[in-house]
């Protein structure tokens, strides 16, 4: 019998262990599907996404505006520029996903790389983002992202016009590739945080990971459609080329603990030469990946991957490796097995995620205005939604029955106050019309 297993940690050596509409044309279909069994799910965009059209000359550049979720679409060696106009102290996060049709061809070096740059072309950042992992890589959503973040010394502090640059490199994929444009803006501060928490300050030891009765969950396809889980332990299906998305809220001061455990495959072949590779990756509430991805490859064996991040604090910005736990919010988990699981078997294989959090949540930073609102941030609210393992449209849809209810007893109350109102009138009218009348002769 054949053994595979293998512990990884997502991310650099600060993630404390060792070892996203319409698809693209043309992408060929995966072995194995057909219209009685579909394959893998386009990454859904967010549904109230602006379309724009970024332009080859900063000059005509199209306007991205902050808190705004834009769509546009990049061929191969194309670049695209935005305009974007920044404050005086809001840092600002621009990021790009790309979201190549499921089974495309990528290749390892297929990605994006983004550049957020002043009028007079100086670079505040950058940042590239490829699919990597050798030869058997598996289309997926990947971002890139580019800041400008407010500090003392800092590049870019001026207020003023901004130029967002996307280009794409030339790799296996031919197809044009539909993108998400994402701008958020941090809150400012009414006064200065406290420096990070010294890196060695973290819990170390991967905690034991979460045990108990899994709940079923259906994972998203990308962070529109995150499936919200909270600390405890969940159930899914991941088939050949899917990507699968998940959302936990991390607040400040918080670890990240997590232990996903693949089943083995049902009805593969003992002698099968072939296998798929696994891939998680962790990101932050503005979509900027967290460090590395940890890939590994399946061949129908059960194995385990782990991972356990820092603490999330604001001074994290300024730590080499840990600058994106940089805030609380919702943090993005994106699991994605390789198409050449067909090739091992024809069903999707049984995966469990055991998440818990380690530490309180601690006060956050003292922003002027509310985090939570702007997407930086954990409420109450959130962390009911996760544990529940709600999304937004059944949330909205107890929320919808919560308030019929309540419209139902608030008729009924008022009906029952009329009829006792009328009654109390009646009563009235009666003793005042026998008063009037005199006592019987």
């Amino acid at each position: 019998m054949r053994v595979s297993a293998g512990v990884a940690a997502i991310g650099c050596s600060l993630l404390l262990l060792g070892p996203l509409g319409s698809g693209a044309a043309g992408a060929a279909a995966l072995p194995g599907t057909s219209p009685e069994r579909p394959g893998p799910r386009a990454y859904a965009f967010a549904p109230d996404a602006e379309a724009v059209e970024g332009t080859a000359s900063s000059a005509d550049a199209p306007t991205l505006a902050a808190g705004g979720i834009y769509t546009d679409e990049i061929g191969p060696g194309e670049t695209l520029h935005y305009a974007v106009d920044l404050d005086a102290g809001s840092s600002a996060y621009l990021t790009t996903v790309a979201a190549p049709e499921p089974g495309a061809p990528v290749a390892s070096t297929d990605g994006i790389d983004v550049e957020l740059l002043t009028t007079d072309n100086e670079t505040c950042s950058s940042d590239s983002r490829d699919f990597g992992g050798g030869l058997n890589v598996s289309a997926r959503p990947i971002s890139a992202s580019a800041d400008r973040t407010v500090a003392q010394g800092a590049e870019c502090q001026r207020a003023g016009a901004y130029v967002y640059t996307v280009t794409r490199s030339e790799g296996g994929d031919g197809a044009v590739w539909p993108i998400e444009l994402r701008f958020d803006q941090e809150p400012q501060l009414t006064r200065l945080p406290e420096a990070a928490p010294p890196l060695e300050s973290w819990e170390t030891e991967q905690p034991s990971p979460a045990t108990g009765e899994a709940v079923r969950v259906a994972g998203g396809t990308g962070f529109n459609d995150a499936q919200p889980v909270g600390e405890g332990v969940w159930r899914d299906d991941i088939a050949a080329g899917a990507t699968l998305a998940y959302r936990v809220p991390v607040d400040w001061g918080q670890q990240l603990a997590l232990t996903l455990d693949l089943g083995n495959a049902a009805g593969v072949d003992e002698y099968a030469m072939t296998s798929a590779q696994l891939t998680v990756e962790l990101y932050n509430p503005v979509a900027a990946r967290v460090g590395d991805a940890a890939t590994e490859r399946y061949d129908g064996e059960q194995l385990s991957l782990s991972a356990f991040t820092p603490g999330v604090a604001y001074g994290n910005r300024f730590e080499d490796g840990a600058e994106r736990l940089r805030f609380a919010g919702w943090h993005y988990l994106l699991v994605t097995m390789g198409p050449e699981l067909s090739q091992l078997t024809d069903d999707p294989v049984g995966m469990t995620l055991r998440i818990s959090l380690e530490g309180q949540a601690e006060a956050g930073p003292a922003y002027a205005s509310d985090p939570v609102q702007a997407g930086f941030g954990v409420s109450e609210e959130m962390v009911e939604q996760a544990e529940r393992g709600l999304t937004d449209a059944e949330l909205a849809a107890e929320q919808a029955s919560e308030d019929k209810r309540l419209r139902g007893y608030v008729s009924l109350g008022v009906g029952v106050a009329l009829g006792l109102g009328i009654g109390a009138w009646y009563l009235v009218g009666r003793r005042r019309a026998l008063a009037a009348a005199g006592p019987p002769a």
